[in-house]
């Protein structure tokens, strides 16, 4: 009668040559699962792997909010709008200083007669002051990629507060004349142009607002809104 042939122990077993891997995914024992349930080798769906951006990302440049630059990201500081406005009022003062010698009596600037309250003379300098503050902030926001030399040196620009395209010659043209114009006639409707940014959501002056522009700062490598803008 002949045996049954003897199995050889499991541990004296030889061990089977891996083949190629067969078709559909694979998922090895000890293997993390696809994040959000997605398959192995395989990108994700939408709303898996990587998440899509939240609402409110940066679009062209410009942190966007309902249609709008938001709040805050990507808006310039209070304190570089004000380091720029400070600079450049020192360029303006020092213009003006050398573009009214040949104009400007200061001695008699200086030294009223009887029954002035103010020098004619100041009234010269006031108006030199108003024609070269609004050609300076004119001219330079809209021909300079929307900076005055205080906001290239401080890194920030102005743009449409509506895309954050740059400016059209009529808006530059409306800045001047509240920010420069207005100011320098009426010192009160000035200081309070130049407080407005301390509460306002947007971080605007009054000259914005009646602009439509805000000031954002210049980001490294950003794309520059202005750059196919011709003159």
């Amino acid at each position: 009668m002949s045996q049954p042939p003897v199995e050889p122990a499991p541990e004296d077993r030889p061990w089977p040559t891996p083949g190629p891997p067969g078709p559909g995914p694979q998922n090895p024992y000890g293997s993390a699962p696809p994040p959000y349930g997605g398959t192995y080798g395989q990108p994700p769906p939408h709303g898996g792997g990587e998440r899509p951006p939240p609402y409110g990302a940066a679009q062209g440049g410009l942190p966007q909010y309902g249609g709008h630059p938001h709040p805050e990201g990507g808006l310039a500081s209070r304190w570089a709008r004000l380091g720029a406005a400070i600079i450049d009022l020192i360029i303006l003062a020092a213009v003006d200083f050398l573009i009214s010698l040949p104009f400007v009596s200061w001695h008699r600037l200086t030294h009223l007669r009887q029954g002035e309250f103010v020098s004619p003379e100041q009234y010269k300098l006031n108006l030199i002051a108003l024609i070269i503050g609004f050609l300076y902030f004119w001219l330079l926001t809209y021909r300079r990629h929307g900076q005055t030399v205080g906001k290239r040196l401080l890194g920030i620009r102005v743009v449409r507060a509506d895309d954050g395209g740059p400016i059209s010659n009529s808006q530059a043209l409306m800045r001047a004349l509240v920010y420069a114009v207005a100011g320098n006639v009426c010192s009160c409707f000035g200081v309070l142009d130049v407080l407005w940014i301390l509460w306002d959501r947007r971080k605007q002056a009054l000259h914005d607002k009646a602009a439509r522009t805000v000031v954002v700062k210049v980001r490294p490598g950003a794309p520059d809104p202005y750059a196919t803008t011709t003159y």
